[in-house]
């Protein structure tokens, strides 16, 4: 409901009742109303609870960003930053704009920690400008390679696990071999299996040799009309699908520079569709163990 309500939920996400000095690892602290600073009993220390946040040094109250970190994780679409400004009250859209990509920077950061397993289904795909060229002779559109794993429920049904998108030079069979490292193809179960156990592609060579590289089988699905992709690999299509709809919805577009933190924040919230009840507490704890991204840093170059 206010202020303070936001820093004692930051806090039992942040510490829960293990609050543990940086300094000399005590555990008894004080609380410092006025200046919101938790002081250790011991050698007086003392911290703020959004000190190596994204919230670190924030002007903007916490009640604004706990609202704009609700609708990024509830809106199933995406939210419009500029609506999100409006109806918040934030004096800068420039101000607004950079907590969603600090936002979006906690996000990215947790799901790199997951890996995929067992069979995943791949497809490159095109974002960009519409143009008369489409598909791998797309020049002005940026490459990103499309992953989703997928697993059997109990009737059998094949049905979509985790996924994870990422922006790249070309769809080459070393490109994808390195994709592949990225999402954790080389791990290994305690029985010393690879988690990951073989891709699903179209006939595109590169998928073939890098599952060759990388100790993979291939399942090569030939699409003699591409039409039918959206049947035979159907997975996939309906996340690429999904991105590119709500980058042409809510964001009305976004630049090369920034894509893939917008598909970062797409695959974020696809991969934890089923923990409704969880997305506003879980995206909170992201927040709280990852580092912030500057403004400077995020004009200057890509985000990752």
């Amino acid at each position: 409901m206010n202020e303070e309500d936001c820093a004692e939920h930051l806090m039992e996400q942040r510490w829960g009742n293990d609050f543990v000095c940086q300094k000399c690892g005590n555990k008894k602290f004080w609380y410092i109303a006025k200046r919101r600073l938790y002081e250790c009993s011991n050698c007086h220390l003392q911290t703020s609870v959004t000190a190596g946040t994204i919230f670190h040094k924030t002007r903007v109250p916490l009640l604004k960003w706990y609202w704009l970190i609700y609708h990024m994780a509830m809106d199933k679409v995406g939210v419009s930053i500029s609506e999100m400004q409006r109806i918040l009250e934030i004096g800068q859209y420039r101000t607004a704009w950079l907590m969603a990509h600090k936002v979006r920077q906690a996000m990215a950061k947790r799901d790199a920690q997951y890996g995929l397993a067992g069979l995943v289904e791949m497809d490159e795909s095109f974002f960009g400008p519409a143009g008369k060229i489409r598909g791998r002779g797309s020049e002005k559109k940026s490459t990103v390679l499309c992953a989703v794993s997928i697993y059997r429920n109990r009737k059998g049904e094949e049905k979509p696990g985790f996924a994870h998108m990422c922006v790249v030079e070309n769809a080459s069979a070393e490109t994808i071999e390195d994709y592949l490292e990225r999402l954790g193809c080389s791990i290994k179960t305690e029985e010393g299996k690879q988690l990951m156990e073989a891709i699903r592609s179209d006939g595109w060579k590169s998928y073939g040799t890098a599952a060759k590289n990388k100790n993979l089988s291939h399942c090569k699905i030939v699409l003699r009309d591409p039409k039918a992709a959206g049947r035979l690999l159907p997975w996939i299509h309906k996340v690429v699908s999904n991105a590119k709809n709500v980058i042409r919805g809510p964001h009305r577009g976004v630049s090369e520079k920034h894509l893939q933190a917008y598909l970062s924040e797409i695959a974020y919230r696809f991969n934890r569709r089923f923990w409704e009840k969880e997305l506003f507490d879980r995206l909170i704890q992201a927040c709280v163990t990852a580092e912030t991204i500057t403004y400077k840093k995020l004009i200057g170059g890509k985000t990752t």
